[in-house]
């Protein structure tokens, strides 16, 4: 029998021992700055996303066969109407490589401040549940925002609030899509964020053309490609961005299911055509004449005669504060509480005709954007905890050495994507501010 050395694969055991699968510790690194991902109902058992789609039945109709007439009743019955989504997994990676000397180094308090590999692997899933965060919110087009301008590489964005989807060093692609379904044009080179200027009143983002480089607008970037994704997030084969077809690269949140605009015939959304009946792509309004508090209101009217009963609403943090203020002394607060973890988010308790429904802000939702959602017909449905730790082989490794360097590669991975029973059963709405 060959001899078993120890080395720094076998020995990093005490990554379990840091992310147990079922810690609230681990759950706080993904939870706590993400409320809408936190409060998300989850099916992450091993068979969460088995087999190559989950099929979503979804009843949108009643059957007809009803009149005052017996004949009528009898000549004009249909089938309940009744379709069923088809969605696909996605998946979504995050690495974290070390340097076996550093991971030595920092072993002990005389060496490091904090242990090395705990720092390095708090960020990794905390980047990770950040990207998850923002599919969440998103249409699964991998769009993190858009140029409104840029200049000498630096960049001011469409919609200002969106600089917190971006870090730096993330490598970007510019793009441009005429319809989801249409093949999208590259702006060219790639981006390579340098700086990232978080302003309240003028936030930025700088890019380099090269790797390493300085401030410089890579080559086709401009509003004619004004799409930004980070590289590998979208799908730039024939077919398009694939929403809704399996071929999208991220999952597809609330705004894919819940469009701002109408779709029309031909739609083929997870295989449904969705024009038939606005029940399956959910409620939308333009209340952007309104006050917060009354769109809001309006919608969660909308929802109600729809049938919906909703009990979460999440806009972003400058809408948050503009209700806040519109408010006054009348603000109420309620606790909301997490099931599964220590956690717990505030929100502005706000009255509707339905009954009082929570308003929590999150940094992923998009400026001027309201959704009011029926939780319990919501899921992200996962093959495994979301995220988690991959494991190699039949010693169940989670960490790899690095062939051609003295050190250790660790992944991270999501494989799910969300699904909904019930478009119509929730809302979406175009703000004032």
């Amino acid at each position: 029998m060959s001899a078993t050395f120890m080395n720094s694969t076998n020995q990093l055991a005490v990554l379990k021992e840091l992310y147990p699968e079922d810690g609230a510790f681990l759950k706080d690194l993904v939870y706590r700055k993400n409320p809408g991902l936190a409060l998300l109902p989850k099916d992450e058992s091993p068979d969460g996303f088995a087999g190559k789609y989950i099929p979503v039945p979804t009843v949108y109709g009643d059957p007809m066969g009803r009149s005052a007439s017996f004949a009528n009743a009898q000549s004009n019955q249909t089938a309940v109407a009744d379709v069923s989504f088809f969605v696909y997994v996605a998946k979504n990676y995050q690495l974290c490589s070390l340097q076996n000397l550093f991971i030595e180094q920092t072993k002990s308090k005389a060496g490091a401040f904090v242990d090395g590999v705990k720092l390095a692997m708090d960020k990794s899933f905390r980047n990770l549940a950040s990207d998850m965060a923002h599919d969440l919110f998103s249409d699964g087009t991998g769009s993190r925002g858009a140029i409104s301008s840029i200049t000498s590489g630096v960049i001011v964005l469409t919609d200002p609030s969106q600089v917190t989807q971006f870090e730096v060093g993330m490598v970007l692609v510019s793009y441009s899509v005429s319809s989801l379904t249409a093949t999208i044009s590259t702006g060219g080179n790639l981006g390579y964020v340098i700086a990232v200027n978080r302003s309240f009143t003028a936030p930025t983002i700088t890019v380099s053309a090269t790797q390493g480089g300085s401030a410089g607008t890579p080559t086709n970037w401009s509003t004619s490609f004004p799409n930004l994704a980070v590289q590998g997030d979208v799908n730039f084969a024939s077919g398009g961005l694939g929403i809704g077809n399996g071929l999208a690269q991220k999952m597809v949140g609330f705004g894919g299911w819940l469009p701002s605009t109408a779709p029309t015939t031909g739609d083929s959304f997870w295989g449904v055509d969705r024009s038939v009946d606005t029940r399956l792509s959910g409620v939308y309004l333009d209340v952007s004449a309104e006050s917060i508090e009354e769109g809001i209101i309006d919608l969660a009217t909308a929802v109600n005669l729809n049938g919906g009963e909703p009990d979460m609403c999440f806009i972003n943090f400058s809408s948050y504060a503009a209700l806040l203020k519109s408010l006054g002394s009348k603000v109420q607060y309620v606790q909301v509480e997490h099931d599964n973890a220590d956690i717990s988010f505030k929100a502005i308790h706000l009255q509707t005709p339905y009954g009082a429904i929570p308003v929590i802000p999150d940094r992923s939702v998009p400026a001027k954007t309201v959704y009011l959602l029926q939780m319990d017909v919501w899921k992200l449905r996962s093959l495994g905890k979301a995220p988690h730790i991959l494991t190699y082989g039949p010693e169940g490794l989670e960490a790899l050495r690095i062939s051609t360097d003295d050190g250790l590669e660790i992944r991270l991975a999501l494989y799910g994507n969300i699904i909904c029973s019930a478009p119509g059963w929730n809302g979406r709405a175009l703000l004032s501010q």
